[in-house]
């Protein structure tokens, strides 16, 4: 699972808790910091329905993140992930950029899992 960065971070292991269930609206995206030094690791939870999706926070077309500012709001419309810098569009099911000067590629996974109305990092992502 370490060898996904977030600016230079590894992420956090399997069983790391990430946040509520319930602090992901249906439809929406926000986005979860570990650490607090510059350069922490940024994970985008995604949320359809009763399911949950994990992205590092950085943009394909260039390495920053998704959102212009850093709060934890990710923009999302129709169950796709916006970058506020140069608005390409990635669905939430597999980070794959539909619209964007990135079009065609795919955003860093990382594997959720949702236990006891809580979202954790699951096992390694698939290679």
């Amino acid at each position: 699972m370490s060898a996904i960065p977030s600016r230079g971070q590894p992420c956090p292991p399997p069983g790391t808790d990430v946040c509520a269930f319930d602090d992901v609206a249906d439809g929406r995206a926000r986005v979860v910091i570990f650490g607090t030094a510059w350069g922490a690791f940024e994970l985008i939870v995604a949320r359809a329905g009763s399911a949950v999706f994990g992205y590092v926070n950085e943009c394909k077309h260039m390495p920053i993140a998704l959102n212009l500012l850093h709060d934890d709001a990710v923009p999302t419309a129709k169950h796709h992930l916006i970058c506020e810098h140069h608005c390409a569009s990635f669905r939430f099911s597999d980070g794959y950029c539909v619209e964007g000067p990135c079009e065609g590629e795919s955003l860093d996974a990382v594997p959720l899992a949702i236990r006891g109305g809580r979202v954790l990092i699951a096992g390694a992502p698939p290679a």
